[in-house]
């Protein structure tokens, strides 16, 4: 999904105003089930519109966000995440098919404590959006110790539990995508280093057969670390072996740029790299990712994240020269 597409998508719900209808849902924690919340008709309304307003201001009017694919993400800011990869069991609940045939949450049955999260589902009966929220424990007050409340003008003791609705989301699925705001959620709660370690295995298998390293057991070793690991991912995608590359002009690249010359081993007949520090094998994989680029205006060398590919001989019109 590009930046396009998703604001459109979420343009396309937001803007019908009256129109839409909202139903919120909570996912259990142990079971994952989702239930139906029943919630009074006045106060849905206030929910769909701080919603809405939270929507605005974390996609739709921030300047200059962009959205890239997470098995692509780097630490970049002002950035969205399209979610490419298998789901990790403890968020397969994010493709329930949302409607009025799934049980309603019981208080006599249930426990608001055991609330992980809310799907909050927004849209008309022809298009919706569902907007993931993980609950906080500032969310679900009263689950123990002694708590004090104000009534009949003095502090008794209240014994009950209370949800409370904060307009903060962390993911949005919309036209078939699921985007989030935020990766913290999955490496904190959904064990997204596992999943990361598995893609990067496939990875590796990949540089493996262009026979470029020696051995890839040094990338394999430093897996543990999700930061290397999600770029290690990045290597099945990687312009150099997209472009085949012959290994000779990557190895005569690693001898002559600036960034890398010095820093990697080669086997005897200097066919192969060695990679035998850490700082070799993250500046090896930073190359795959085609990171050191060259000013042709300047000849200054930069490393970067983002690259935004030109159309060669693409038409430029209206243009003033």
């Amino acid at each position: 999904m590009t930046r396009e597409e998703l604001i459109n998508g979420l343009n396309s719900i937001v803007d019908r105003g009256v129109d839409l209808s909202t139903v919120v849902y909570a996912v259990l924690k142990e079971t994952k089930e989702v239930k139906l919340l029943n919630i009074a008709n006045n106060e849905i309304e206030y929910i769909q519109n701080m919603f809405l307003e939270s929507i605005k201001s974390s996609i739709l009017d921030v300047e200059g966000q962009s959205i890239v694919l997470v098995s692509e993400a780097d630490d970049r800011s002002n950035t969205v995440f399209e979610y490419d990869l298998d789901l990790p069991e403890s968020l397969v609940y994010i493709n329930t098919q949302l409607n009025d045939g799934l049980p309603v949450f019981s208080f006599q049955d249930d426990d608001l404590a055991n609330i992980e999260t809310l799907l909050i589902e927004i849209g008309t009966e022809e298009h919706q959006l569902t907007l993931l929220k993980q609950l906080s424990s500032v969310e679900v007050f009263g689950r123990g110790g002694y708590m004090l409340w104000k009534a009949n003008e003095r502090l008794e003791k209240f014994e009950d539990k209370v949800l409370r609705f904060t307009s903060k989301f962390q993911a949005v699925k919309i036209d078939g995508a699921l985007i989030f705001t935020d990766l913290k959620i999955l490496e904190r709660n959904h064990g997204f280093h596992e999943v990361i370690i598995r893609e990067a295995q496939t990875s590796i298998e990949v540089l493996a057969h262009l026979n470029l390293l020696a051995t890839t057991d040094g990338i394999s070793d430093l897996l543990n670390n999700v930061s290397f690991a999600r770029k290690v991912v990045k290597i099945r995608n990687s312009p150099v072996i997209r472009n085949n590359i012959p290994n000779d002009v990557i190895i005569e690249f690693t001898r002559t740029h600036p960034a890398l010359i010095g820093k990697m081993n080669y086997n005897q007949n200097e066919t192969q790299i060695i990679l035998k520090t850490k700082i070799s094998k993250e500046l090896f994989v930073k190359m795959l990712d085609d990171a050191y680029l060259t000013s042709e205006l300047t000849q200054q060398f930069y490393e970067s994240k983002a690259k935004d590919e030109i159309a060669v001989g693409e038409e430029i019109e209206n243009a003033n020269i």
